[in-house]
């Protein structure tokens, strides 16, 4: 029984690395395009003043989320990246306030790449240039602001290489100053040149 073990934990090596071999090594030097779809997670507790009464609530949400990005690798393990992110628009409700936010921006990265056979393992640290739309309205009121801002970003996740083009997975954190949480989980495709 234990050799039977044995032989299929041999057998299921080889084929993962001549598939590794055969097919894909880590990502070369050079320019890439990306795109990723996912989910983004709001959370923030706020107070807002409507008309002298102050009204706390409580920004937990997740909505549909995308980007596309363009990057340059200049060395296997270290390359620089940017581009748009739309985190959608989350809602949230209490007994008389709606509040609804949407959030996008710009950001730029520098990211630290392991390659691994056909993996590569990567850790990035930026900005991002944000836009954030709130609207609120209660029974007898509706108003609305915007803010805009520049804050850190960072990240880490894993690319599996097929010669030009990889499937990417990764975690990003916004550190936006107007929000206490905003994180964006996402899958995407990357096209190397």
């Amino acid at each position: 029984m234990e050799r039977t073990y044995s032989c299929v934990i041999a057998l299921l090596a080889g084929v993962i690395l001549a598939f590794g071999s055969a097919t894909a090594a880590a990502a070369d030097p050079g320019f890439y395009l990306g795109g990723s779809i996912g989910s983004s997670l709001v959370e923030d507790e706020d107070d807002i003043d409507i008309e002298d009464e102050v009204e706390e609530f409580d920004l937990d949400d997740d909505d549909f989320g995308w980007k596309a990005y363009v990057g340059f690798q200049f060395l296997p393990w270290l390359g620089v990246e940017g581009g748009y992110v739309d985190f959608g628009e989350v809602e949230e409700s209490t007994t008389n306030l709606n509040v609804s936010a949407g959030l996008d921006g710009w950001d730029a990265f520098a990211v630290g790449t392991i390659p691994i056979a056909f993996v590569d393992l990567f850790a990035k640290v930026g900005v991002i240039s944000y836009d954030i739309d709130v609207d609120f309205d209660t029974d007898d009121f509706d108003d609305s602001f915007s803010s805009s801002g520049e804050d850190l970003a960072y990240g880490v996740g894993a690319a599996v290489n097929l010669g030009n083009f990889g499937i990417r997975a990764e975690a990003e954190r916004f550190d936006i100053s107007d929000i206490d949480d905003l994180y964006l989980l996402s899958v995407g495709a990357v096209l190397r040149f």
